[in-house]
């Protein structure tokens, strides 16, 4: 929808045509979990797929192809109203021919490059991600104070970057990242790489990013850490035949001297990998069927997690669904479906469906 707002008593849309557009995603729906803690859990789900948000995006024309763009989201939990700040908002300028340059808390390299090669970048959702979404293709966390610069397509082939300050006076490197990454397609293939870099990830509270979860030293155990050095990149590619797309994707994330969060005992370094192959088929235009493949290892442990999804389009913007998720890991590792608290054993399977809708 167009937007005249008036400053000072004069129209913006005086000077050059400008659009505002609300948006948003309602997901909700119901859960079975076998083992939480050691219970079976039932619940009311938000955000199984997507996270629920509304959003405001809008552009003002420059002229000679020059716009000045805008994007503010914010997300919220369907079942409980609590507001939750796992989304964009960014301020910055595009030319058609040269790209966009963006400023404020944004989605990094890992999410525009290598996620939508993954299930839990696309199709599957929330629930999908590898092992605490340790490799970020669940976007479970955005980069704050940052900059970054999205390029046109040529020829197929795309690029990007991002660059998160620390905000630190006298520690310049204390909790900042950047990021880049690029992206190929011809065709029915496409292929994309990227690699995000952090130093000093959570150490302080408005750095770039803040802590992660990674998995304990005692048995069935997850800690909230601060992380010295953090190296993470990922490579996807994808081959369309007819209905069916294939896709393939390996992840590594290295994470160097970790720190418990809230004990402030150090903790061993750990490099996990994920190795992830996926299929999307489309049985009928209004029929999505979606599965996935994903081993996990590090630190001495490994995880096998397999997943199946249907979706049913009601309507151009309603849709509902039905998926199921198992994870195994070895002896003493923790189980954990994203989402979900850890099990207490090896195993923990995930029945839900739900219904969303789009505005």
């Amino acid at each position: 929808m167009a937007a005249c707002i008036a400053f000072v008593g004069i129209p913006a849309c005086a000077w050059a045509q400008s659009s505002v557009q609300l948006y948003g995603e309602l997901d909700t729906g119901v859960a079975y979990v076998n083992n939480v803690g050691g219970h079976a859990q039932y619940r009311l789900t938000t955000g199984t797929i997507d996270g629920s948000y509304w959003g405001l995006q809008g552009s003002e024309d420059l002229g000679g192809g020059a716009r000045a763009i805008f994007r503010l989201e914010r997300g919220f939990a369907v079942s409980t109203g609590e507001g939750i700040n796992d989304h964009p908002m960014y301020v910055g300028l595009g030319a058609d021919d040269l790209g966009t340059l963006t400023f404020g808390r944004q989605y990094d390299s890992l999410h525009d490059y290598f996620a939508p090669f993954t299930l839990t970048g696309g199709t599957g959702g929330t629930a999908f991600a590898h092992l605490l979404d340790n490799d970020n293709a669940n976007n479970s966390f955005l980069a704050a104070n940052s900059l970054k610069y999205t390029s046109a397509t040529y020829g197929g082939f795309s690029f990007g970057g991002l660059y998160a300050f620390s905000n630190q006076a006298g520690q310049f490197a204390n909790n900042r990242a950047y990021s880049i990454g690029a992206n190929y397609s011809a065709g029915s293939f496409s292929a994309g790489a990227a690699y995000l870099h952090n130093n000093g990830r959570g150490n302080t509270a408005n750095g770039a990013y803040d802590t992660l979860t990674l998995p304990g030293a005692a048995p069935g155990a997850v800690v909230n850490a601060t992380v010295q050095r953090q190296n993470t990149f990922g490579v996807g590619m994808s081959y369309g035949i007819g209905d069916f797309q294939l896709a393939g994707t390996f992840s590594r994330s290295v994470n160097t001297g970790p720190v418990d969060a809230d004990t402030g005992d150090a903790l061993a370094s750990l490099a996990l990998n994920n190795y992830e192959v996926n299929g999307i088929y489309k049985l009928t235009p209004a029929i999505l069927l979606a599965g996935m493949y994903v081993y996990t290892n590090g630190g001495g442990a490994h995880w096998h997690e397999g997943a199946l999804q249907v979706d049913y389009l009601l309507g151009k913007r309603t849709d509902v669904y039905v998926e199921t998720i198992y994870q195994r890991a070895s002896s003493q590792a923790p189980a954990i479906i994203n989402s979900n608290d850890p099990a207490s054993g090896r195993n923990q399977l995930m029945f839900t469906t739900g219904i969303r809708h789009r505005f």
